[in-house]
């Protein structure tokens, strides 16, 4: 890997020297310290060890902060089955719509896994090592929002997770508007283990992998030093889309009343193809116009697989037949994924005031994702909706049907009309052309860092390098220049495509790769101090500062537009980030604590923010704590918004409503006025504004024992100056109206209907910039109850509940406000996911000797199938079908078994019951289920058995 010299990467190397010498420094005045000083004792047995908890710069013995943190230690996420970060994240109540599943193979940013706290996308949750950020994803989540990619952290490295469910951009910076997910690495790990296991699911695919190993040698309290490994690996395999049953595994429905039948129909994309005799416009092949009167068929003879079917339009007049294909089994239902990682950590103590350490990581991430075979009829960028095979083919592809000189001139055999003299209108599905797409991630970062205390000041500065480097492979799309001359050439044989050489199929269908990096490179150094005394204690003060220079580097996979139907991104940009940042904690009293934070970010390509935040917490009792914050925070703009970027992205529209009916009716109803996909480009705008965010929680804990805790946190967040594109609607009402186009849309219209060519055209595109426009309300309320018992026969009892439901989440966008909670919305913005109003995690543990038995009850209620903000009142069917999306609740139930105390057994069990997945047609991201919330339930009850040892 070739390491660039950049103005971030000098500044940092710089510092990075500046830390040592203050390093040198340290030691030396701690060598040469009073004896008093150098005799200071350990706390004593019975103290309780000051800590920093994520969400502050202080240390304290008491954990429960103003702020609700959930902490998860990776003991607790073995004995559940959780095997990864992601995993282990995404199982909080608070992560909600625009999380990225590992499902979504065919997303934007397919091979990675994301959080969304409180539902505000993966963009408004930071993600931290050890309080330290790192390097992005390569890859925009919808070409638009920047996040960490969770695969790219070793999991058996980690020693808790904490998640601070609540603003943070006071001290944290950008992005901290849902809150944090810390991942906390281990740091003084002596001795070895070794953890090996193998997974299956009942209806298969999906086998697991998976080995760790990690040793630890040296105690910093006793050695001095402390030397960590780690290496891990698990490979996933796939699930494809023929390994799971009814309903998802095909687009017909019919058979369940009021379902729809969405496999291709007539005139629809097949292996088998579709054809009609047609003529043309001058010579341009893609204008074909069917013979009047002509109905379709196939192309070649139907298998026993796809039977041939006839069709009757809406008034029973026949339309021809077809081969009822099912093309949704092609694609995964689960990718393949593999992730080898490797860490290691070098700590060293020389006093007992001065501490250094030294880590690194590198995690390779490979994804492997198939899909359906692309189709002859994409609109874009060239429009081939009307395409036909011609009457005469010859060796040069040129004047072939004018030119009775041309070598080898023939009668088209791929065209059955060919000696009528007809053009063969086709609509076509590519059997030979495999979809498939290959990300090959690697993450390497190091880290080092000092840390102690001089002059009653503890202090920590840290280094950060970090670079993501992503390799992406797509294949099965078109080349348009190619396939065009095929077609003229005849060097494509649409009758038996078994009959086409390697080297047809890849001139026709060449790969498209290409690499992207991102860069975080950064500085930050703290201290925190006693500075004054109250009636409660000492009020502490933390200050810091952080230099951080951020870099993406993402080129267009298809960068001159010859790929039909691939939607496009590239983003580019760099910029610094200096920070300066304090917090003041005040206990005014032994019942009242005050803490009072705010950071300032200077942005080198949009200036400066300034995010404030209080927090109280009052203990009228000693059981009893209330709690309350109000914080200010803010979102950068990411380099896809506001650098040298741009995105293009289909979605699916239709002119079902009634203000679409002129346009039918000018078109005769015909093929043009189906559902087709709209192509819609966003524009980086360097002109906008940070998101703006306010937030407060309110709450309450009750702690009567040391054993039992009951936690209730309200909490409500506004942004404002939510950075979205501006909505094509706008420009799609006023051109569909005759209309001028509103100032900033670029509105593209599409091929003229052949049957109808004086009427107005459908738009093929709409491009418009990103924009500060929409704002967003979401409010509710978290429960989290912790207790252990103990039974009779010596049973220890731990249960966990952790429980979210929301009562808004309220988008305004264009004057207009949606409340999606409870919905499948917002639709575009969540991938389908919707938001569901209620999620609820419920663990309980019993041990007993060397007994360990785990179960876990998890629960994602139910949605409505609908999205305000679009024309029809269910996004699948109507009321009267599936425009109710059920609730989805799992039980997994694991156990272990100590053998010996360096050896156990366990087993597990996930979806114990089987239960099945959100039945959720108008889910993009999965074929008639929904893959965020219920990716258990299309995987079916699973069992994974392992060992682990420990030396």
């Amino acid at each position: 890997m070739k390491l660039q010299i950049t103005r971030g990467r000098l500044l940092a190397t710089t510092m990075m020297a500046g830390v040592a010498t203050f390093a040198a420094f340290a030691a030396n005045a701690q060598t040469a310290s009073t004896p008093a000083a150098a005799a200071q004792a350990a706390p004593a047995d019975n103290e309780v060890e000051a800590v920093v908890v994520t969400g502050s710069l202080l240390r304290r013995t008491d954990t429960a902060t103003p702020s609700p943190v959930t902490v998860q230690t990776t003991e607790q996420l073995k004995a559940q089955g959780i095997t990864t970060i992601a995993d282990a994240i995404r199982s909080l109540s608070a992560d909600n719509s625009g999380s990225i599943p590992a499902a979504f193979g065919s997303g934007f940013a397919a091979g990675s896994t994301g959080v969304s706290l409180r539902g505000l996308s993966v963009n408004s949750t930071l993600v931290m090592i050890d309080g330290l950020r790192n390097a992005n994803y390569p890859l925009a989540d919808d070409g638009q929002k920047a996040f960490v990619d969770l695969n790219s952290i070793p999991f058996n490295a980690v020693e808790r997770v904490e998640t601070l469910k609540d603003g943070a951009s006071s001290l944290y910076g950008a992005d901290a508007i849902g809150g944090v997910v810390n991942i906390i690495m281990k740091s003084n790990y002596q001795g070895m283990s070794a953890d090996a296991s193998y997974g299956t699911s009942q209806h298969g695919g999906g086998d697991q992998f998976r080995f760790t190993g990690d040793v630890g040698y040296g105690d910093l309290d006793t050695d001095k030093y402390n030397l960590y490994f780690d290496v891990e690996y698990q490979l996933d395999k796939a699930i494809r889309g023929d390994q799971r049953g009814f309903p998802y595994n095909t687009n017909d429905l019919s058979s369940i009343p009021g379902g729809q039948n969405n496999n291709p129909q007539t005139g629809g994309s097949t292996f088998y193809g579709n054809i009609k005799p047609a003529t043309i416009t001058g010579n341009d092949l893609t204008t074909g116009l069917a013979v009047d009167g002509s109905l379709w068929q196939p192309l070649r003879t139907c298998a026993a697989d796809a039977p041939l079917t006839s069709q009757t339009d809406e008034d029973g007049v026949p339309m021809g037949t077809y081969c009822a294909q099912n093309i949704a089994n092609f694609g995964d239902i689960q990718p393949k994924q593999s992730r080898a990682a490797v860490y290691g950590r070098f700590t060293i103590k020389p006093t007992e005031h001065l501490e250094a350490y030294l880590s690194g990581s590198f995690v390779q991430s490979k994804t492997s994702v198939r899909g359906t075979p692309v189709t002859i009829s994409s609109s874009t960028p060239n429009n081939l909706s009307n395409l036909v095979l011609p009457v005469w083919i010859c060796d040069t592809g040129v004047n072939c049907a004018t030119d009775t000189t041309a070598v080898n001139r023939r009668l088209n055999p791929n065209n059955p009309f060919a000696a009528d003299g007809d053009y063969a209108l086709i609509k076509y599905r590519f059997s030979d052309l495999p979809a498939s797409a290959r990300y090959n991630n690697r993450m390497l970062r190091m880290v080092g860092g000092v840390k102690g205390d001089v002059a009653d000041w503890n202090y920590q500065a840290n280094l950060v390098i970090a670079h993501d480097s992503l390799e992406s492979v797509q294949t099965g799309f078109l080349s348009y220049k190619q396939l065009m001359s095929d077609i003229q050439t005849g060097a494509y044989n649409f009758v038996d495509p078994s009959q086409n050489s390697a080297a047809v199929r890849k001139a026709l269908s060449p790969d498209l790769a290409k690499t992207s990096t991102t860069d975080l490179d950064s500085i930050n150094v703290q201290a925190s101090r006693p500075v004054f005394s109250l009636p409660g204690g000492d009020a502490q003060l933390g200050l810091g500062g952080e230099f951080r220079y951020e870099a993406t580097n993402d080129p267009a996979l298809n960068p001159v537009n010859d790929a039909q139907g691939l939607g496009n991104a590239r983003t580019e940009g760099n910029r610094t980030v200096a920070s300066a940042f304090a917090e003041l904690g005040m206990p005014i009293t032994d019942k009242i604590e005050v803490n009072v934070s705010g950071r300032y970010d200077h942005y080198s390509d949009f200036g400066g923010n300034f995010s404030p935040k209080i927090g109280v917490k009052f203990t009228p009792i000693k059981t009893v704590a209330l709690r309350g914050t109000i914080s200010k925070g803010f979102r950068a703009p990411s380099f896809s918004e506001a650098g040298n970027s741009a995105s293009q992205g289909f979605t699916t529209f239709s002119f079902n409503a009634d203000k679409y009916a002129a346009f039918r009716d000018a078109h005769g109803n015909n093929e043009y006025t189906k559902a087709y996909s709209l192509s819609s480009i966003t524009t980086a705008n360097p002109d906008l504004d940070p998101e703006k965010s306010t937030s407060y929680t309110v709450g309450a804990v009750w702690a009567p024992t040391r054993n039992f805790s009951i936690a209730l946190d309200y909490y409500h967040i506004k942004k404002t100056d939510v950075i979205a594109q501006a909505s094509a609607g706008t420009a799609l009402a006023a051109y569909y109206a005759g209309e001028a186009i509103p100032a900033g849309y670029v509105v593209t219209p599409d091929a003229a209907d052949p049957e109808h060519p004086t009427a107005l055209p459908r738009v093929l595109s709409v491009a418009s910039p990103y924009i500060n426009a929409d704002s967003l309300v979401t409010s509710g309320l978290d429960l989290n109850v912790q207790a252990t018992f103990y039974l009779p026969a010596d049973v220890k009892w731990t249960s966990n509940l952790d429980a979210t439901t929301l009562f808004d989440f309220k988008y305004t966008q264009d004057g207009t406000t949606y409340n999606y909670v409870g919905k499948e919305a917002p639709y575009v913005l969540s991938s389908g996911a919707g938001t569901p109003k209620n999620r609820l995690s419920w663990t309980n543990t019993f041990e007993r000797g060397p007994i360990h038995v785990t179960g876990v009850m998890s629960y994602v209620s139910g949605m409505r199938e609908i999205d305000d903000s679009y024309d029809s009142a269910c996004l699948y069917g109507d009321d009267g079908f599936n425009c109710r999306i059920k609730s989805f609740t799992t039980v997994d139930l694991t156990g272990a078994y100590d053998v010996t105390e360096k050896a156990t057994v366990y087993a597990d069990v996930m979806n114990l019951f089987d239960t099945g997945p959100m039945f959720n047609p108008a889910n993009y991201a999965g074929v008639n289920w929904n893959p965020t919330y219920s990716q258990s339930g299309i995987v079916g009850r699973y069992f994974r058995v392992g060992v682990r040892l420990k030396y």
